[in-house]
């Protein structure tokens, strides 16, 4: 923890086999372990390795989490076609 409300995250991606930039997974994760430890309190404002920081909104009831909410930036990074015939339906007993 940093601060009563901020964390910083470091996060690694099995399969990419190395360490990530963000995961807004992993930063609701830590924050809600971060509060569960005492390190913190929502809302949790949590620095990335890429230098920008996801705000994570949640409450705790007793010993439970409800009501989680993730905010940050958000980026196109791909933009693609997908055809009717890529999908698979349950109908379709071939597949």
């Amino acid at each position: 923890a940093t601060g009563l409300h901020s964390m910083s995250i470091r996060t690694y991606e099995r399969g990419v086999e190395d360490e990530t930039l963000a995961c807004g997974t992993g930063s609701i994760a830590g924050a809600i372990i971060g509060t569960y430890k005492g390190l913190v309190e929502p809302p949790v404002e949590m620095k990335t390795q890429s230098g920008e920081t996801l705000t994570i909104y949640f409450d705790r009831n007793d010993s439970s989490f409800c009501n989680v909410f993730l905010e940050g930036d958000a980026l196109v990074v791909y933009d693609g076609n997908l055809w009717d015939e890529t999908i698979v339906r349950k109908e379709n007993k071939d597949f």
